[in-house]
């Protein structure tokens, strides 16, 4: 069990930079299989933007202290914190290489980048309540760069239904 007093800041950033890295593999391999010219560009354009925030992350971290979330018993929201990670598709490469390679169609490729920003997001509002008000914003920012592909995502998903592309 993580526990405030034996967490350390550093981590969370480290998991933070993981995700945007994996993140930016993950939508290069997509493209990779990715038919449609539009479907390709978006998915470059999501990986270009994952790196962007692995820059975010490193930067907050220069002198990142977390706070203190409230907690109903001691540990509890690193608990919480620890669960969203475990359970984040990138906690299993091995299985993750298996979804990507799975992807017969656009609509599955898409659909697996859906469930990866609905997890980032996930994550990132949970990381949130650590940071104080003075590095606020960029998480935030992160946040709404995120909700802004998933966004993306959804509009071809919905051509894609519709067949349009």
């Amino acid at each position: 069990m993580w526990h405030l007093s034996r967490f350390q800041p550093s981590e969370i950033i480290d998991l933070a930079v993981q995700i945007e890295e994996k993140g930016a593999e993950f939508y290069q391999k997509l493209a990779e299989k990715a038919e449609s010219k539009k479907t390709k560009d978006l998915l470059l354009f999501l990986a270009s933007e994952e790196k962007k925030h692995l820059l975010d992350f490193k930067k907050l971290g220069d002198d990142f202290e977390a706070v203190s979330p409230r907690e109903s018993y001691p540990g509890e929201y690193f608990d919480y914190l620890k669960s969203t990670v475990e359970t984040h598709m990138f906690n299993d490469l091995e299985r993750l290489g298996q979804l990507i390679e799975a992807t017969k169609s656009e609509s599955d490729i898409v659909r697996l980048a859906v469930s990866f920003e609905k997890d980032s997001i996930l994550f990132f509002m949970s990381f949130r309540k650590l940071v104080g008000e003075d590095k606020g914003t960029v998480i935030d920012d992160l946040i709404k760069e995120e909700e802004e592909h998933l966004i993306k995502l959804s509009q071809i998903k919905k051509e894609l239904q519709k067949g349009e592309m």
